[in-house]
């Protein structure tokens, strides 16, 4: 399989998870699992597109001039957490939740806080937007 190809790949699936969420109804498992599935999506993809760039700053800083981006890496603040669990009514818990405090260290918050009080399945949409611009996939 080609890098294009494993990118559309990831972008299929980054795809199939925000539809679930939509489809599922709010704090239902299928929801929560939606929600760790496209966290998972979302960092692999990321994980692919950084590794384009010509070094792991220059990412940086194209993710950092860019709401989407910096959404990205709010959600990617996530990895290795169950996200589903910083979820009530469909948006992300508050950074000042004591439950996201106990669930991520000062570096995750501060990168938690871009996506904070937003609706879960618009920032999916958002991060999926930008990676999609960063791959040369958008409109594919």
């Amino acid at each position: 399989m080609s890098d294009l190809e494993y990118l559309a790949t990831l972008l299929a699936a980054l795809d199939g998870e925000i539809a679930r969420i939509s489809a599922a109804e709010s704090g239902s498992d299928e929801q929560t699992s939606a929600i760790d599935d496209a966290a998972d999506a979302t960092f692999r993809l990321r994980e692919k597109v950084k590794a384009g760039y010509p070094g792991k700053k220059a990412y940086y800083i194209a993710a950092s001039t860019d709401p989407n981006g910096i959404r990205v890496e709010g959600i990617s603040a996530l990895h290795g957490k169950h996200a589903h669990e910083l979820v009530r009514d469909g948006g992300w818990m508050h950074a000042d939740s004591s439950t996201v405090l106990e669930a991520l260290d000062d570096d995750r918050i501060s990168r938690y806080q871009a996506i904070a009080g937003r609706g879960v399945a618009q920032t999916f949409r958002d991060s999926r937007e930008y990676l999609a611009a960063a791959t040369g996939l958008a409109d594919k």
